[in-house]
């Protein structure tokens, strides 16, 4: 029976179990980017609502990670007119939504992509 020289289908999924952690590691400073970028929108888009002037300071983001997954937060914290952020945002009985939350997600989306493929690739080499 011959014998066969696995030794570099093993070197290469121990690279492939290394490049999880690795990966995600690199994926957090973008994914902190994206967070700052996604609330600089937001901020803008809660600017200049004459009933809701301090709308735009209750925006924040948040990002969490863990060996499986990076997180985004992106929304207003629940004080002063950021209570009022789901009537500005979807609307109510008697006014129509002053402005579109999701604007800000779909706009980084193609950037957070581009980066976080580039700086994964790169750890995983």
């Amino acid at each position: 029976m011959p014998e066969w020289d696995t030794s570099e289908v093993h070197a290469l999924a121990a690279r492939f179990r290394a490049a999880p952690p690795k990966a995600m590691a690199a994926i957090v400073p973008v994914a902190n980017k994206a967070g700052v970028n996604m609330k600089r929108d937001m901020k803008r888009a809660a600017s200049g609502h004459g009933h809701l002037p301090g709308l735009s300071g209750a925006v924040s983001y948040d990002v969490e990670s863990s060996p499986a997954e990076v997180k985004v937060t992106v929304g207003f914290d629940k004080r002063g007119q950021g209570n009022l952020a789901n009537i500005a945002a979807f609307g109510s009985v008697n006014n129509a939504p002053v402005m579109d939350i999701m604007a800000p997600l779909a706009s980084e989306v193609p950037n957070f992509m581009r980066w976080a493929a580039k700086v994964a690739g790169e750890a995983m080499k």
